[in-house]
């Protein structure tokens, strides 16, 4: 097998064409293309192939290869979601990342990054089984290409006979490779960052609808959103020959996010951990911890700012209170107008101020039309420009509202990013049931990034990501939250966001949190 061990030359093509992309001894297109494929559901089969957030991809049988009792594969360990430079680089001065994992645990064995558990079928086999593992790239509408940052291996690596396969490794699947456990471990894979201009080699990793393969390059080329979201995928296989590797079976590493052109090397360098919990509030007393927690009374400026139908008030037994273990805040209908208001809520404030950290709370949403649910962050004080809100930023971690029920949003405002100017930083994510279930929803916050989740199944293993947002040496119109905030939790009526199509019959509307916590960050 004549493998290109040497992961430090360039492997990318300007145009792709057509035929063959023979890059280090391989044919791409050969490296996708599905032999004597049995009578299958074309539309089935595209509809497995391109949910991208699965990470456990359907098998089929190829070359009478007998799946029935074979458990298939199972991603043991998924690439953690944030990706993390080495700065000692081993890529010749090239940007290199090593790709980490979340810890799990099995017999005693302990794996901290990316690992497959394989079918006993396949390394006990009587002939070679190999393992293909590719970086791809998601575009919005979910398809998957391989991606112009080639992949690379430890140089150790190559004792085992791991070699290049076009821009993929090949690994023999063998007693030296699968530990005691039936499992592979992929502890050694590193990415080498490639440039804007290399993205014009991006070319499909799937299959079309008429099960052939195609060149033609995804729209949109020059968006950095080819460069943002990533999966491994690990195709089992044979090795047919040096210009062509069979899979068998496939599948997809959750979606990773990589590091971007322009971070700062001082906070790449760094190491985080887990600090100090600084903050917490389950709720279990009584009454509403007045030292955690204060009323915010009124309507705010104008509405809170989006001409909101209800007033906020302090009474504590009838919009706010500590009931079997939850804050509920509960917005109501009144019989008579309450100064001036229809409807009454309530809004709280932590009277703790926080910066830099994961923020995590867990709540149940108002399935109202015309509810607006949210927890966000604001400043404590102004720092920058003239006025408190846009230049000194907001942390919209959450936010619900009952006309869109599936739904919940995450958005930052800064001075150069608010509605005000007609651009916000906000994306959302589907949760069917987040009105029927608790759900949890988090904030990471550091000195260079900022991402939201939502944690969709308490038996998840990777929460999923919402929106994220980094500083990239950007100035404080980009970039103000590197200042205390408050979190404030509340329970909102109509007004310019929510609407004013209110399902009045519907109320009183409940929001529900389980507990707030936030927990510090330390750095080394």
């Amino acid at each position: 097998m004549n493998f290109d061990f040497d992961y430090e030359k360039e492997r990318f093509e300007a145009e792709p064409s057509a035929a063959s992309m023979d890059v280090s001894g391989g044919n791409l297109n050969e490296l996708i293309t599905f032999d004597h494929v049995p009578e299958l559901d074309p539309e089935q089969l595209m509809n497995d192939l391109h949910q991208m957030e699965s990470s456990q991809k359907r098998s089929y049988p190829i070359n009478d290869f007998n799946f029935a009792t074979t458990p298939g594969l199972e991603i043991f360990a998924q690439p953690s979601p944030t990706q993390q430079s080495y700065t000692e680089s081993e890529s010749k001065g090239r940007t290199v990342r090593f790709i980490r994992g979340v810890h799990k645990e099995l017999n005693g064995e302990i794996y901290d990054c990316p690992a497959i558990k394989m079918s006993e079928e396949y390394f006990n086999a009587n002939r070679p089984y190999f393992i293909c593992v590719t970086l791809t790239t998601i575009e919005v509408n979910g398809n998957h290409y391989i991606h112009p940052c080639p992949l690379g291996i430890h140089e150790t690596e190559y004792q085992k006979g791991i070699g290049h396969f076009d821009r993929s490794i090949l690994y023999p699947i063998n007693s030296n490779t699968v530990d005691r456990n039936g499992i592979m471990k992929f502890d050694k894979l590193i990415i080498i960052k490639a440039t804007q201009k290399d993205l014009q080699s991006l070319v499909p990793f799937e299959l079309s609808n008429e099960h052939q393969t195609t060149t033609k390059r995804p729209k949109k080329t020059d968006s950095n959103d080819q460069l943002k979201y990533l999966q491994l995928a690990f195709s089992v296989g044979e090795l047919l020959n040096q210009q062509r590797f069979q899979p068998i079976e496939k599948i997809f590493s959750d979606v990773m996010r990589e590091m971007e052109v322009g971070e700062s090397e001082v906070v790449q360098s760094t190491r985080i951990g887990y600090g100090a919990l600084i903050f917490y509030d389950n709720f279990q007393s009584s009454k509403i911890d007045l030292t955690k927690w204060e009323f915010l009374e009124g309507t705010g400026e104008n509405g809170w700012g989006t001409h909101q139908k209800q007033y906020h008030t302090g009474i504590v037994d009838e919009n706010a209170r500590c009931e079997n273990g939850r804050l509920v805040i509960e917005a109501r209908k009144e019989q008579q107008q309450y100064k001036g208001y229809k409807f009454t809520s309530a809004r709280l404030r932590s009277r703790k101020a926080f910066r830099y950290g994961r923020l995590e709370i867990r709540a149940r949403l108002p399935p109202a039309k015309g509810t607006w649910s949210s927890f966000l962050l604001l400043p404590v004080k102004r720092t920058y420009g003239n006025a408190m809100w846009p230049e000194n930023g907001e942390i919209n971690v959450m936010s619900h509202l009952g006309r869109t029920p599936g739904i919940v949003r995450s958005s930052l405002c800064t001075k150069k990013n608010n509605p005000l100017c007609n651009s916000i930083l906000i994306d959302e994510a589907k949760v069917p049931d987040g009105m029927d279930h608790f759900k949890t929803y988090s904030l990471e916050w550091t000195p260079d990034r900022i991402e939201m989740f939502v944690r969709l199944n308490d038996t998840d293993r990777n929460d999923k990501l919402i929106l994220a947002f980094e500083k990239h040496n950007r100035d404080w119109k980009f970039w103000p939250f590197d200042q205390e905030f408050h979190l404030e939790i509340y329970l909102g009526v109509g007004g310019d966001v929510a609407g004013d199509d209110i399902d009045e019959d519907q109320f009183p509307q409940r929001f529900e949190i389980e507990y707030v916590s936030f927990q510090e960050y330390n750095y080394t």
